[in-house]
């Protein structure tokens, strides 16, 4: 359903209301909000590559990281907005991390679209014999130190939640970026962490094992497992991956950048989607301009409740 909902996306995107056909006086800039060699960096090389097979435009990406993309944001919201210089990043740089920042607002950016979701999971090691969340609580409350791999303060917030609603206490241990939490679990400095997608490969090789989704629905990779929902947790952490620009970008560059994404992810012989397919399945997620920021300032009021929860 999430495939043909994304395809029908892609579609309508493809088949909109015409435009003047914008294009770019010189080269595009896609600032990358994360660091080389992760699934951000790995779809928006990808991306920028066959933007240019495909419309002629030459497109340079950058790598900008630091403070899950909040290094990048705070150069995008200067940057002139004639849709020469846009940002790639993920949904919690503009609905999480502008909440409580003076230098940055959700209203200081145009969200061109969406090209990817997460398959959020809270992990363990396989060889830790925990199958649910229920045998690490039972774990924590027999005397183990749970330290818990995140990346950033969202989901940090997130294990404190699930540390509450099980009376356990956990301990943190911050990495930069998704792949962090992974390494950890994999050197062992953690028992248990998030895992956006990059977990796939470890998981189906049986060296990690998902105890929850912190998805709105099961993970592809374990369909009979439970969500943080299920648990009695009010809680989702699920993210996309975004293209944004700064505020006052016009409507016909927006529309136009979004439209060739849409296209590129919406044929399947096309690297960008296949990499998506693989590491995000079950593949594009497309969500484009006006609805994407009506998303996005949903998202920012759950964000800004969840921080209450955890001061609670």
């Amino acid at each position: 359903m999430r495939r043909l909902l994304t395809m029908a996306m892609a579609v309508g995107l493809l088949a909109g209301p015409a435009h003047a056909e914008w294009q770019p006086k010189g080269p595009i800039k896609l600032w990358i909000g994360f660091g080389a060699g992760g699934g951000t960096d790995t779809q928006g090389r990808a991306l920028a590559e066959e933007l240019e097979k495909l419309k002629g435009w030459r497109i340079i990406p950058e790598n900008k990281a630091g403070g899950g993309g909040t290094v990048m944001a705070a150069q995008l919201k200067n940057a002139p907005a004639d849709g020469q210089t846009v940002g790639f990043a993920i949904n919690t740089t503009f609905d999480f991390s502008t909440l409580k920042n003076d230098n940055l607002s959700i209203d200081d950016f145009t969200f061109i679209t969406t090209t990817a979701g997460s398959q959020m999971a809270v992990l363990a090691r396989a060889d830790s014999g925990w199958k649910s969340l229920e045998d690490m609580v039972a774990a924590a409350k027999g005397g183990t130190k749970i330290v818990w791999a995140n990346w950033g303060s969202q989901v940090q917030a997130g294990a404190e939640i699930v540390a509450k609603h099980f009376g356990i206490d956990v301990n943190h241990l911050r990495g930069k970026g998704g792949k962090s939490a992974i390494n950890a679990l994999v050197a062992r400095d953690a028992n248990v962490g998030w895992g956006g997608g990059v977990q796939r490969g470890l998981v189906a090789a049986g060296e990690l094992v998902i105890l929850a989704s912190a998805e709105d629905a099961p993970l592809v990779q374990a369909p009979g497992g439970k969500t943080l929902k299920g648990y009695g947790i009010d809680l989702s952490l699920g993210f996309q991956f975004l293209l944004a620009g700064p505020k006052g970008m016009s409507t016909e560059a927006r529309d136009t950048i979004a439209k060739a994404i849409a296209e590129v992810l919406s044929n399947p012989d096309s690297k960008t989607a296949k990499f998506v397919s693989k590491q995000y399945p079950p593949g594009p997620v497309v969500l484009a301009g006006d609805e994407l920021t009506a998303r996005l300032k949903k998202n920012y009021a759950a964000n800004k409740r969840l921080l209450e929860m955890v001061a609670k």
